[in-house]
């Protein structure tokens, strides 16, 4: 058998490495630039972050619920994953657990909220963690003005240096002879003469690669492939999640572990972890894009740099900048994963996972790895991934009151996190009831009545991108 997968991904690498380490028979070609540009991994911190991305809204929502708990299913297998790639490949990778959550004071209440939220859900769900003092954290010096009050400490969540993860991958694969790397991109997939399943992907060199099995996981690259296929199934839009990220050289000052803010308005916040042994990586930005987007911002980095010296560590300001890393985060119109299989019988899909990808890949390589091989999954058993097919209509997730008043809080707290400040007025209430029309008017326009636009895709709906027709109610109950 012949797989094709295209995207040279973390998703894309983490399958080829399960399905060769299961069948040494399989033949597999991995698609995609060698340059890896707008790899959202590649950008990322990146982290073993699950109870650290709960929000006060996580809990409400069924959907959200169901994204969270796959989320949380990763956790427990990075320790033992990390080990055995580092001695298949020989390859040293920078990593460690133990993440600081801090709440301070430089956004508005929601941040206190989140922080809440978290703290209810490690007891919930009965995870090691304990509370500890904001200036005990080692390499914590934030501004006086914007000191931490209050914090604690999560034992079994942590973070990679993506690029040595990557660097291990890659090194186990090439090691092997039925697998084989192509530098080059997927411009579209070619049926075949009976038009019942795919036989080939025709690359950006006008070549073909034929295969019996496509798993598609090019990320946020997924919907230009898909329109150039012509396929006689639909498929949501994804769109660019455009995220940056700074590695700082930091010397005596590096980090020991993570050290980050709850998710703030528009899952912003700040996020530090250690790159490496004299560096620190900080992020991270987010903007929605139809298009990719090749270059960081300036209000960007901008942010990311301020936020660094001010929230983390001052002496920061003679930190060396090292690199602006720009990554595309794969967003669905739904903003829910697209895994599993399709209609087409020989085609699975992995995208839409936003900011959850490298952390989820060991569940989502192992239920594609399984589908490739076997046609089905023992994670079917533990997880429903009908909520997650990647050809269904994009479904409503969001009820219109709850969409409205979301995307309030998160306008106002992105607000706070970009130098806003109030004259002594009215004017913080004056912003919410402004924000707030200004949203009632955006569902009005678009036919949004009994449905709310997620907040992050806002802008989507607002240029004539995504429209309330596309949806569709839950096709499973959740």
């Amino acid at each position: 058998m012949r797989v094709v997968v295209i995207g040279n991904g973390i998703i894309g690498l983490q399958t080829a490495y399960q399905i060769a380490s299961q069948d040494n028979d399989v033949e597999i070609s991995i698609v995609g630039d060698f340059s890896h540009q707008g790899c959202a991994s590649l950008a990322a911190a990146a982290m073993f972050n699950s109870f650290c991305e709960v929000d006060v809204s996580t809990f409400q929502n069924e959907f959200e619920i169901q994204k969270w708990l796959f989320n949380k299913m990763s956790n427990e297998r990075w320790p033992d994953l990390i080990n055995q790639i580092q001695e298949e490949s020989g390859v040293s990778i920078a990593s460690g657990f133990g993440t600081f959550l801090i709440n301070n004071t430089v956004s508005d209440g929601l941040e206190d909220e989140n922080f809440d939220a978290i703290v209810a859900a490690l007891k919930r769900f009965s995870e090691p963690y304990s509370t500890v003092r904001p200036q005990e954290i080692p390499h914590y010096k934030p501004l006086p003005t914007h000191r931490a009050t209050r914090a604690i400490y999560i034992d079994r969540e942590g973070w990679i240096n993506p690029r040595h993860l990557f660097a291990a991958l890659k090194s186990i694969l090439q090691s092997k002879q039925r697998v084989t790397f192509i530098d080059q991109l997927c411009l579209r997939l070619q049926f075949d003469a009976n038009d019942v399943a795919i036989d080939a992907a025709v690359l950006n060199d006008n070549s073909s690669i034929y295969g019996d099995r496509f798993v598609l996981c090019p990320g946020a690259n997924f919907t230009k492939i898909v329109e150039n296929s012509n396929l006689p199934i639909a498929f949501q839009r994804v769109f660019y999640g455009v995220g940056a990220t700074v590695v700082l050289e930091t010397g005596e000052n590096t980090l020991s572990n993570c050290i980050r803010t709850p998710n703030r308005g528009l899952a912003c916040g700040v996020y530090s972890a250690p790159h490496d042994q004299s560096s620190t990586i900080i992020g991270a930005s987010n903007l929605i894009s139809p298009e990719p987007v090749a270059l960081a911002r300036t209000t960007s980095v901008y942010t990311l740099l301020k936020a660094a010296m001010e929230q983390i560590n001052m002496d920061f300001f003679r930190a060396g900048l090292a690199s602006v890393n720009l990554g595309w985060r794969p967003t669905s119109s739904d903003t829910l994963p697209m895994i599993g299989r399709t209609q087409i019988g020989n085609l699975l899909v992995a995208t839409g996972t936003k900011r959850d990808g490298l952390h989820c890949s060991p569940i989502i390589s192992q239920y594609l790895k399984d589908l490739v091989l076997h046609n089905k999954s023992s994670l079917e058993s533990q997880f429903d991934f009908r909520i997650f097919r990647p050809d269904r209509k994009p479904v409503k997730v969001w009820n219109r009151t709850a969409a409205i008043e979301a995307a309030v809080r998160h306008s106002l707290n992105a607000d706070y996190q970009h130098d806003f400040s109030p004259a002594k007025s009215n004017m913080p209430k004056d912003m919410e009831n402004y924000y707030r029309r200004l949203f009632e008017e955006l569902h009005d326009q678009v036919g949004a009545v009994d449905f709310g636009i997620p907040p992050e895709l806002k802008d989507m709906f607002r240029h004539g991108h995504l429209r309330p027709e596309f949806y569709q109610e839950a096709p499973i109950s959740v």
